[in-house]
């Protein structure tokens, strides 16, 4: 099965780039609705009404996709991989981290600042509660490129790959994925005077045990195919405060996932707010990283993309190793 898993994901990357899934589809449309439905119908205002929710949402999802994956198999092993490459072109997106990127990127280049902020304004809108790059200088609109773009990264490519091949078939892209969405989309600050209820409060913890793993894997990713001491060390300075909120694994997935991507390109992707919390020393300040400067989209574009590779060369590794035992 892994050998099927690793053409899956080969061939979805491959579709992708040849014609990627708009931001804005169908699909993405309907479990809006449904989970803005589901919010309202069951919200009463209690933190156990957001777990029924969360449970009948994303348990009923995994079901289908599990009943869909076993039907498949049970006809072809070809009708099964189709039924993979179709739920991970739906639940990957590569090219919204690379485009991106690129995009901001020559903007840059040609010394546009209006058009990278409101290329990176486009890019965080409905992700980020707090979007607005007004006023930002170059180097900061690369370093919150940067960020921005390692974190839909790995919500989007690393963590949708590991849960892929831990689960069988399409279970855990849509455990994964729509527990990423679920953790967001119910969690958004109220419109007005109204204040947060505490309906997300399950989904929001769900996804952080959840993301535990792949969040830790793709550091360790992002170490073993960039500047593996600096990454470790981050990644040590980081883990060092105690818990801040109880009930939820620290540190949190962004902050590890950033300060590793931090130390393995030497450079600082963290906030010069949270680099100096963390990495602040004396004689090192920021943990000797450099700032932010234009190299460091071409630097980060580059270790995403070993780090892709390197998690396939491993997969296709162990595929060979299972079909030669």
């Amino acid at each position: 099965m892994m050998a099927m898993g690793w053409m899956a994901i080969v061939l979805t990357l491959l579709l992708e780039q040849l014609r990627p899934l708009p931001l804005r589809n169908p699909v993405y449309a309907v479990a809006g609705t449904v989970a803005d439905a589901t919010q309202q119908g069951m919200n009463a205002g209690r933190r156990r009404h957001g777990m029924y929710a969360w449970l009948l949402l994303v348990g009923g999802a995994i079901v289908v996709a599990g009943a869909a994956y076993a039907f498949a198999l049970s006809i072809s092993w070809w009708l099964a991989l189709l039924v993979n490459v179709a739920v991970l072109y739906v639940t990957m997106g590569f090219r919204q981290f690379s485009h991106r990127l690129t995009e901001i990127r020559i903007a840059l280049a040609n010394g546009d600042l209006t058009a990278a902020r409101r290329e990176l304004a486009q890019w965080k809108a409905g992700v980020e509660e707090t979007h607005s790059a007004a006023e930002s200088d170059a180097d900061e609109i690369v370093r919150q490129s940067c960020a921005h773009g390692l974190q839909l990264a790995h919500k989007h490519v690393f963590g949708v790959f590991f849960w892929f091949v831990l689960l069988p078939g399409p279970v855990g892209p849509v455990l994964f994925r729509l527990s990423e969405y679920l953790a967001r989309r119910w969690n958004r600050l109220p419109g007005g005077t109204l204040p947060a209820d505490r309906f997300g409060e399950f989904a929001r913890r769900a996804f952080a045990w959840i993301d535990w793993l792949p969040a830790r894997l793709t550091s360790l990713g992002f170490a073993i195919v960039g500047d593996f001491e600096g990454a470790i060390y981050c990644w040590r300075k980081v883990a060092r405060p105690p818990s801040i909120e109880a009930g939820l694994p620290q540190p949190d997935s962004r902050t590890l996932i950033l300060a590793a991507a931090s130390g393995a390109l030497g450079s600082r992707v963290l906030s010069s707010v949270e680099s100096g919390r963390y990495f602040d020393e004396e004689g090192l300040e920021g943990g000797g990283l450099s700032e932010p400067g234009a190299g460091l989209l071409n630097a980060a574009i580059g270790l995403v993309w070993r780090a892709l590779l390197l998690w396939l060369a491993l997969l296709l590794l162990f595929s060979l190793a299972g079909w030669l035992a």
